[in-house]
């Protein structure tokens, strides 16, 4: 069995002149393959999404955390950004997405919201949300270019978000997956008289010890200790995520707790 790892291997906060480092360090754990792997997008690519999206026309700007995505991973990013939602990120297909746009339904193109990621069966996107022009937070938007939902407050936050998901049960000997219905969060709501979920799970991560992520938001609660990490995810009115940690009998309690207190059902 592997020593639980402390808690320091949790991404730092940091800021755009070492995002990269910051993300490629922690992906690096778990696949030491990831970073060569990944490919950037060409200039001539970028430049071309740009006049496809009419950025520039709107006097707008991509997030600088989305700049340096492309220049390190634009192309191929093995997969990370489709962690939350099948769909496609690489800006081949994102130029295509927007060709598909001009050709078919120019119309449609928003000088609100600007998309950098197409849902795998065509029915919406994730999209900087450039009514907020300083910090873009990221939204779900229909076909149509509307908006739909609020999905991550930032393309950084979005980015670790994804890494954690993905990777952060593989630091441990143990994972539980768990989900649960709209019905399922009303209750525990209900149940707890608080507004949202988030104060349900405050009061958990307070009794337990756990610290919550810099990269939480909104609808993403990252939490962490010595020895054991979870996440949870709000979405459609659902809850979703994954606690895990090395010693069973810790983590058979306390995901117990967390399942209660959430009516949140195991999915192994």
């Amino acid at each position: 069995m592997q020593m639980p790892i402390k808690s320091n291997h949790i991404p730092p906060e940091g800021d755009c002149t070492n995002l990269f480092d910051r993300l490629s360090k922690y992906i690096s754990r778990f696949d030491e393959k990831w970073a060569h792997e990944i490919e950037p997008a060409k200039r001539e690519d970028i430049e071309k999404l740009k006049n496809l999206t009419r950025i520039n026309q709107y006097n707008y700007h991509y997030p600088k955390e989305y700049e340096i995505y492309l220049n390190y991973m634009g192309q191929d990013d093995k997969g990370l950004l489709k962690t939350q939602l099948p769909g496609y990120a690489s800006i081949s297909e994102i130029i295509d997405s927007y060709e598909g746009i001009h050709e078919e339904q120019p119309d449609t193109l928003s000088d609100k919201y600007v998309h950098f990621f197409q849902k795998e069966l065509f029915d919406g996107q994730l999209s900087f949300d450039f009514t907020q022009t300083d910090h873009p937070q990221i939204v779900v938007t229909n076909e149509d270019s509307q908006f739909v939902s609020y999905f991550a407050d930032n393309f950084e936050k979005l980015l670790f978000q994804c890494a954690f998901s993905k990777y952060e049960r593989l630091n441990y000997d143990k994972c539980i997956m768990f989900t649960g219905s709209p019905n399922m969060l009303k209750e525990a709501i209900k149940k707890h008289n608080v507004e949202d979920v988030f104060g349900i799970i405050d009061k958990f991560s307070n009794t337990y010890d756990f610290q919550r992520a810099w990269f939480s938001d909104r609808t993403h609660y990252i939490g962490f200790k010595d020895g054991s990490s979870f996440y949870i995810k709000v979405r459609n009115n659902a809850l979703c995520g994954f606690i895990a940690g090395d010693l069973d009998n810790q983590i058979d309690n306390i995901s117990e707790t967390l399942l209660a207190e959430l009516h949140l059902s195991k999915n192994n």
